[in-house]
């Protein structure tokens, strides 16, 4: 029998903050725009008071003179995150990140190799991570990823729970549609119209009824309503090709114009995989490969993460000519995603605040993809390489 934990970090910004700095300990903390947007993390202190992530941080000081209010230190949270992963590999190989602060674990194999029950290991790695690093963890352990992610979400923060096998389905289906991993806020409406407001209506429903409301989604959705997820844990492999885009050139390249072209349009793939995938990221790797097989990388990181390219899209002609420091000739060049975000609030409820809307546009421009093909938008790049 499988036994799948997923563990999530309790305001885990925050709490990076105050574990890094005793004096912000027992003190109202946000993480978000000091001057202004939202709040993408609150400590505990801080929801006691009504704070609540995606909040306007002018709102949140409104409600709490004494806020503490500090900007993302991302760095900070990428290495407290891979210390926990890290303590994680020592109980099962199986580890597989989500995003910072999150992961999925499989310790199917490892009750007679750590002479522990599962439930009882996950105790453990939540003591030793909130005793060394001073950081709480919830979790969920049942026989799947998708019980075992909503499990870990329902009752935070510091909690455990467990869904026994078998129990999988009735313990979705009071539970609100939007609690699918996949469940998007379009969808959702399209299912509440539909007349299925809960897990366990969507379970019920009739496959060839609920094709004409989620199409090609349909068996999948019905499937994780059922509490049935095959889906395995997986570690992160080197290249992941959902994290990263190569292109290998027909012919040895020298000309930078040519080769920003292919990058340009090599981050938009890349991107707009990200945004499918609902996650931001930080950092974006360009590798490149020369003729004589030598590779050269460098790295760019933004000041905070997103799912846009047009964050990126600026620093692509410098990043370029710090990786391209050998006058060879190029045979390939590879982009990378760096470690993974949840999306934060202010990209999703307030797009104004980044990039000028950009955020809104984007979406438009995803959807008009979505239904006429690639080419139903085209950057002027793009124009460009075809004149």
């Amino acid at each position: 029998m499988r036994s799948v934990v997923h563990w999530d970090g309790d305001c885990f910004f925050a709490s990076i903050e105050q574990a890094s700095d005793r004096r912000l300990r027992g003190r109202p903390v946000a993480v978000g725009g000091v001057r202004r947007g939202v709040v993408i993390s609150a400590s505990r202190e801080a929801r006691r008071l009504g704070i609540r992530p995606g909040m306007a941080m002018r709102r949140a000081r409104r409600l709490c003179p004494q806020l503490v209010c500090l900007p993302g230190n991302f760095e900070l949270y990428e290495r407290f995150s891979s210390q926990i992963l890290g303590l994680c590999e020592e109980k099962t190989p199986l580890v597989e990140p989500v995003t910072v602060g999150a992961a999925y674990l499989d310790l199917s194999g490892t009750r007679r190799l750590l002479n522990s029950d599962p439930e009882v290991t996950v105790a453990e790695l939540r003591r030793t991570v909130r005793d060394w690093l001073r950081v709480s963890l919830s979790a969920g352990l049942a026989t799947n990823k998708t019980v075992a992610r909503i499990a870990a979400r329902l009752r935070k923060p510091d909690a455990q729970l467990v869904v026994p096998p078998g129990g999988e389905a009735e313990f979705l289906a009071p539970l609100p549609v939007s609690w699918l991993p996949g469940v998007g806020p379009e969808t959702s409406s399209a299912l509440e119209v539909a007349g299925l407001r809960t897990v366990g209506e969507l379970a019920r429903m009739p496959l060839d009824a609920l094709e004409l409301v989620a199409a090609k989604d349909a068996l999948r959705l019905q499937r994780r309503a059922q509490g049935v997820d095959e889906e395995p844990v997986q570690p992160p492999r080197a290249g992941d090709p959902s994290r990263s885009e190569t292109v290998e050139f027909a012919e040895d390249v020298w000309e930078e114009p040519l080769v920003l072209l292919s990058l340009n349009s090599m981050l938009e793939k890349l991107m707009a995989r990200l945004r499918q995938q609902g996650v931001e990221i930080r950092r974006l790797t360009l590798a490149l490969r020369y003729t004589d097989r030598y590779e050269s990388r460098r790295s760019v990181s933004l000041p905070e993460p997103s799912a846009l390219e047009a964050e990126f899209l600026p620093h692509l002609p410098g990043l370029l000519r710090a990786a391209w420091n050998r006058r060879v000739r190029l045979r390939s060049v590879s982009l990378r995603a760096g470690p993974v975000y949840r999306p934060s609030p202010q990209l999703e409820l307030f797009p104004e605040k980044r990039g000028g809307g950009g955020a809104a546009l984007q979406a438009a421009i995803d959807r008009l993809r979505q239904a006429y093909g690639p080419a139903a938008v085209v950057r002027g790049y793009a124009l460009a390489r075809t004149a």
